[in-house]
């Protein structure tokens, strides 16, 4: 009797601690503790980003002035991980259906987004099969592609003439062998994209200038050096660049100032610089100002086409075989350490070393080339 007497009062106690237990969170269906459906689910999915690697990847983002990820793209991949013991039903993606893949209480999704220029505000929305929901709000700053284009070089180097009345040159090839190294291995210039003419033609070069006008486009940038010997007629007002096979007789195998100024207008690009190390090469310009537009941001001064040159020398003037005009050119793009460097700035920051070092105080001349298309632009440089 004392034995049913103690077994009834313990079953009493274990009710009453039953009674009084309070369970909280989730359980599965066959825990101890009260019927699944009265136990209410409150907490959303999380979500994590794993691309755009840039983003933010947990909880809310309070958009600010520094944007999570910034682009050039037209459109961007956005994948990531929702959770939630529960399931996720759903996730939105700017608005759109996001495609899911569930194991489980994991879920990874992913959608592609078209992004406008500027800033673009993405909201990540996860929902979970009690209807609780967790947003992710990124922002994506799509910024004007500056170079869409490609670089292009057309580099002439001309010092052995065939003409015995025409002095042989000895700097020329060497002096543009150091350019285009310069160029292919610090610069936006790649190799494919350069042409290297040693001691070519008149109908070399102007073939040359007919595959440019083909193969480029507008978005593209065109540097064309030369190196050789200049010639220029009082008479006429022309300057000429001398090919190997020039004669000293005849003027048919010479290229005018007048026949590369057609070809710098008619080459469609979005900037082309002539770089000319001759005698008279200064010839090429119809203007003289060497600064003719005060300093404007790169951004600006890319958007606006420009047919510029720089010259070792004036109209008049001869240059020397050795040139310093070269010299401090590319040491000048070697030592550059911003990442975007205008021809201008270039040509500034050489020509005093130029006048101070020359033999004969040459005198280097920059400007735009008139009736060329010209716009007030100017040929950026851009480091590796």
């Amino acid at each position: 009797m004392k034995t049913l007497r103690f077994a009834a009062m313990c079953l009493m106690l274990i009710g009453q601690q039953l009674a009084g237990r309070q369970i909280t969170g989730r359980t599965n269906q066959g825990s101890f503790g009260p019927p699944p459906e009265t136990i209410k689910d409150n907490l959303p999915p999380e979500i994590e980003l794993t691309e755009p690697a840039q983003a933010t990847t947990r909880g809310l983002k309070i958009v600010g002035s520094k944007a999570d990820v910034q682009t050039t793209s037209s459109s961007v991949m956005i994948r990531g991980v929702a959770t939630d013991p529960g399931g996720v039903k759903l996730v939105l993606i700017d608005g759109q259906e996001a495609t899911l893949r569930s194991t489980g209480p994991r879920s990874e999704f992913s959608r592609a987004v078209n992004l406008e220029t500027g800033a673009n505000l993405i909201d990540v929305k996860a929902l979970d099969h009690a209807g609780n929901e967790n947003v992710l709000t990124l922002t994506i700053v799509r910024e004007e592609a500056l170079f869409s284009g490609n670089y292009y070089a057309l580099v002439v180097a001309i010092q052995d003439y065939q003409d015995q009345s025409i002095n042989d040159l000895e700097y020329p090839i060497q002096d543009a062998e150091q350019l285009v190294t310069t160029l292919t291995s610090m610069y936006r210039f790649n190799a494919p994209n350069v042409i290297f003419l040693k001691n070519p033609s008149r109908t070399e070069i102007i073939l040359t200038f007919d595959q440019l006008a083909r193969r480029l486009t507008g978005d593209d940038n065109l540097l064309i050096f030369y190196a050789g010997h200049g010639y220029w007629d009082e008479r006429l007002k022309q300057g000429f660049w001398l090919p190997v096979n020039a004669s000293q007789s005849s003027r048919t195998e010479w290229i005018s100032n007048g026949t590369i100024r057609d070809y710098i207008g008619g080459v469609s690009t979005k900037h082309t610089l002539l770089v000319s190390d001759a005698c008279f090469s200064g010839g090429i310009f119809r203007t003289r100002d060497a600064f003719v537009n005060p300093p404007t941001a790169i951004r600006e001064l890319y958007k606006l086409p420009s047919r510029k040159a720089m010259t070792s020398g004036t109209m008049k003037e001869q240059v020397p075989d050795k040139s310093v005009f070269v010299e401090y050119l590319i040491k000048r793009l070697k030592e550059n350490a911003e990442p975007m460097l205008t021809a201008e700035n270039l040509f500034a920051s050489f020509r005093q070393a130029v006048i101070n070092n020359s033999p004969i105080k040459q005198i280097p001349q920059f400007g735009e080339i008139r009736e060329t298309g010209d716009e007030g632009g100017d040929f950026i440089f851009v480091r590796r």
